[in-house]
């Protein structure tokens, strides 16, 4: 009887297994996702003002971003950043908030996608990739 009971029990938390594994990776994709947010924001805040642009930039599974500058990064990155600046009305680079317009202000997207299987850049930032996690935020002068 006893051994019947274990067994029930076993076979129960077995089952649960991949359940629990498959939330844990996704909250580690997002714990990565958000370590490199952050990194980028402070990045941007300490940036001379006049050369902030939009720019990608590549990150490996550990969220450690890959230092050679280019495209030769792609195939071993696991984390690719798209780092956009929004821009107004007139598509001049500024914000606007409450009717008024700042060219003191940015408006940052940071676009941060979990990229395991190396699929192009064109497929990455699909806007059908659920694997992509958007951040905003307003960088000042």
């Amino acid at each position: 009887m006893a051994v019947g009971v274990a067994a029930f029990a076993l076979v129960t938390l077995m089952a649960l297994l991949p359940t629990g594994l498959n939330t844990f990776n996704a909250t580690m994709n997002n714990s990565v996702a958000n370590q490199i947010a952050q990194r980028i924001i402070a990045d941007l805040q300490v940036a001379d003002f006049s050369t902030i642009t939009n720019t990608n930039r590549f990150f490996n599974g550990e969220g450690n971003e890959m230092t050679n500058a280019g495209d030769s990064n792609q195939p071993q990155c696991t984390y690719w950043v798209q780092v956009a600046m929004g821009t107004n009305e007139t598509g001049q680079m500024a914000s606007t908030f409450m009717g008024n317009t700042s060219s003191n202000l940015y408006t940052v997207i940071i676009s941060v996608a979990h990229n395991p299987s190396h699929r192009p850049a064109s497929v990455v930032f699909s806007g059908s990739n659920p694997g992509v996690i958007t951040f905003s935020t307003l960088i000042g002068n």
